[in-house]
């Protein structure tokens, strides 16, 4: 079990390892900054009850915008042939002693949540995520993500995260 809370100076940020160096680098060096400046927001996973907030995981969020063009005829419909307004998932990440179970779902139908509700007050049709292969890939698509226009290129439709959180 663990909460979800916006990176601050409390949280145990040294400590985490997911395997992946530039994804360890952000959220040691950057995350912080990022959010204070209101670049991105980065939120973190900390157990219940853990005094020293070690991060379980954590993801990054941003508003953002994809073409017209590079989405599927199923989300085009009905809009104007412009620029479209998405939520950028930038980077999630689990620490390796967490992975495999289940968490990486988790935080990304929390971070669907919270740009869900941010769209239902200033608009946004989805959630894009620029997978960093195609295995990753793949598993945003276990979560109901489409391919776009590169099969790496991916964006989860609110309408999956509503239909996600209904169960």
């Amino acid at each position: 079990m663990f909460i979800e809370e916006l990176i601050d100076k409390s949280h145990n940020r040294k400590s985490f390892n997911c395997g992946e160096p530039a994804l360890n680098d952000y959220l040691q060096k950057l995350a912080r900054q990022d959010t204070k400046n209101n670049v991105s927001k980065t939120y973190v996973a900390i157990s219940y009850n853990d005094s020293n907030k070690k991060i379980i995981g954590y993801y990054t969020v941003t508003p953002s915008s994809i073409n017209f063009d590079d989405l599927p005829n199923s989300l085009s419909k009905g809009l104007a042939k412009r620029a479209v307004p998405v939520y950028l998932l930038c980077r999630l990440a689990i620490d390796v002693h967490f992975q495999n179970n289940g968490f990486g779902g988790q935080l990304l139908i929390l971070a669907g949540y919270r740009c869900l509700k941010a769209a239902e007050q200033i608009g946004g049709i989805g959630l894009f995520i620029e997978a960093k292969n195609q295995a990753v890939a793949k598993w945003y698509e276990s979560f109901g993500a489409i391919p776009l226009s590169s099969a790496q290129k991916l964006i989860i439709p609110f309408e999956t995260i509503k239909q996600a959180l209904k169960t």
